[in-house]
């Protein structure tokens, strides 16, 4: 015989944080440095390095920042978390001094903000859309159980350059900066709940009719 939790086997509900965490950096990066620098995901197998200059990301470290906290309801636990989530993003070619200070000045002001929480807001309305256009005809579409991650900036540290030579055995201009963004995501599991419950009296009296020491 096995022992058991009592707890449903039914999976956890968990949001694509990483994917949406690469996805609005890229946007963000996309925005501000040349039309001409493409923004990559690193350490992607089968894959050549673009002509001229070109930006790579690559995730380092989720951290929680803050303690967790908890909510439920009818059939549902959701524990809130915050995380403190490292990209190094890597500039190659001619230019990549300038882009990575470009990317330093406006990943730490206000505007940088701006950009997240707009691109928050959009991706929370083509997640509505796309569910509604999927619900039957003539009904709402169901709420989303685990709404997409909220991103926002929170520091850039130091542009460093780091030496890097080419297949021809040329040294090439390589600059690199680590971002620090705050992902707030839920995360659902199954919470068994009481629909009612039902009170019964007991004695608690001794058998003398005295209460029991």
């Amino acid at each position: 015989m096995v022992e058991t939790s009592g707890y449903p086997t039914t999976s956890v509900s968990l949001p694509p944080v990483t994917a949406a965490t690469t996805t609005a950096l890229r946007a963000f990066l996309q925005t501000i440095l040349p039309p001409d620098v493409p923004v990559l995901l690193a350490r992607q197998n089968r894959m050549a390095a673009p002509n001229g200059p070109f930006a790579l990301m690559a995730l380092l470290i989720h951290q929680r920042i803050a303690t967790s906290a908890t909510r439920y309801t009818a059939n549902a636990r959701i524990i809130l978390q915050q995380q403190d989530i490292t990209v190094q993003v890597s500039l190659f070619g001619e230019g990549a001094a300038d882009n990575a200070q470009r990317i330093s000045t406006l990943f730490q002001n206000g505007w940088a903000a701006e950009f997240f929480t707009s691109f928050h807001e959009n991706t929370s309305a083509q997640t509505a859309s796309d569910a509604a256009s999927d619900a039957p005809s003539g009904t709402s579409p169901p709420p989303l159980s685990t709404p997409p991650p909220r991103i926002a900036p929170l520091y850039a540290g130091p542009a460093r350059q780091i030496p890097f030579i080419n297949g021809e055995r040329q040294y090439e201009e390589q600059w690199q900066i680590d971002l620090h963004l705050q992902a707030s995501f839920a995360l659902s599991l199954p919470q068994p709940m009481a629909s009612a419950a039902r009170l019964a009296l007991a004695d608690v009296t001794s058998p003398q009719g005295s209460p029991s020491a």
